[in-house]
């Protein structure tokens, strides 16, 4: 089973390593899946999108089917019109591996290449086959020549408003084209862009982590126009400890350090290259954070992964004051999955 929550590359990713989370938590009262629906939002909402396994001829496993959305009430609604496999750069499936597709944080949005005409979308989603809302469609011929869809990802903002493509190109390097949804206008490119890290909270600036000339790890700010806001080689407790969340400030970088009772929320000022507190919080010894996001002024949200619980996700909300924590929802991916795609937040 996969679980891109990182943009994913041309090469294979080993079965069972990445899609992981917890199945219970003791660091506070458990929340049921439908307690946590109820209070995630007021209505239906994507808790995840996932695409069946199927097993070839020569007995590898691919994508198959259609993509489909697992909804917080437990509802499952078909993404029939979303692309499965993606194009190569001569404009044939490639079978092995899934197109790309993001759900937003809040859970209310979906980006893919559609059927139909090969072109990006982002649907907006009301909880039901009957009500899913407008389709944003973005600009024609996103990707340059000899590039597939293949080579490329998408991301969605916490709210659905931004979404970036990024693609990889013939010298390995990489690009990024950033877009606002409800216009379905490109407002920016990132021409040196590194590896995403995330939207900030309020979809306002774009996280990426880069190489350096002196083979260290850099980290980069850019606004939604491309234009860069910070360009730091931060120190090793920052660079050691991916993955990092954005502010909304746009300058406030979030990451987790330790394990068990000695985890610890820390963050880092990205424009004047300082660490600027932090404050404890309590994980299980073996729980690893997979995922990162800012969901409020004082939140952040944590996806979990536990490698003895392959098959489990587990949500956890953390106030960035008291390091206070609890569960927002805690799920079971449906078995005969090829890959899963949790809402960020």
């Amino acid at each position: 089973m996969r679980h891109p929550t990182l943009p994913i590359t041309s090469g294979p990713i080993t079965l069972g390593l990445i899609g992981l989370a917890l199945s219970t938590l003791t660091i506070s009262a458990a929340a049921t899946p439908a307690a946590a629906a109820a209070h995630h939002s007021t209505h239906h909402t994507i808790r995840y999108a996932s695409v069946d396994a199927c097993t070839a001829k020569d007995g590898a496993t691919t994508p198959c089917h259609t993509w489909r959305l697992d909804l917080l009430d437990g509802k499952r609604v078909a993404l029939k019109d979303a692309m499965v496999w993606p194009l190569t750069a001569k404009g044939k499936p490639n079978k092995e591996m899934q197109a790309p597709l993001s759900v937003s944080g809040d859970g209310e949005s979906v980006a893919y290449f559609r059927k139909s005409d090969h072109r990006l979308v982002v649907r907006e989603f009301h909880g039901s086959a009957h009500a899913m809302g407008p389709v944003h469609v973005m600009p024609k011929k996103l990707l340059p020549r000899g590039v597939g869809m293949d080579d490329a990802w998408v991301r969605l903002s916490q709210d659905g408003a931004r979404l970036i493509l990024g693609y990889s190109v013939k010298d390995g390097s990489n690009r990024a084209r950033i877009f606002d949804v409800p216009g379905a206008r490109e407002t920016g490119t990132i021409s040196a862009f590194g590896t995403f890290s995330g939207f900030s909270g309020d979809g306002s600036a774009v996280l990426v982590e880069q190489d350096t000339d002196e083979n260290t790890t850099g980290l980069g700010v850019y606004d939604a126009e491309g234009d860069e806001l910070a360009r730091v080689v931060p120190p090793q407790i920052v660079a050691a400890n991916v993955p990092w969340a954005l502010s909304s400030d746009d300058r406030t970088v979030a990451f987790v350090t330790g394990a068990g009772k000695k985890a610890r929320l820390r963050f880092y000022d990205a424009t004047t290259d300082q660490t600027t507190g932090s404050v404890g919080f309590s994980l299980p010894s073996d729980a690893a954070v997979e995922m990162i996001d800012w969901t409020g002024e004082h939140e952040v949200t944590l996806h979990l992964i536990r490698s003895a619980k392959v098959d489990h996700v587990t949500i956890l909300r953390v106030d960035t004051r008291t390091g206070k924590t609890r569960v927002r929802d805690s799920y079971k991916v449906r078995a005969g999955t090829f890959t899963y795609q949790s809402c960020g937040g």
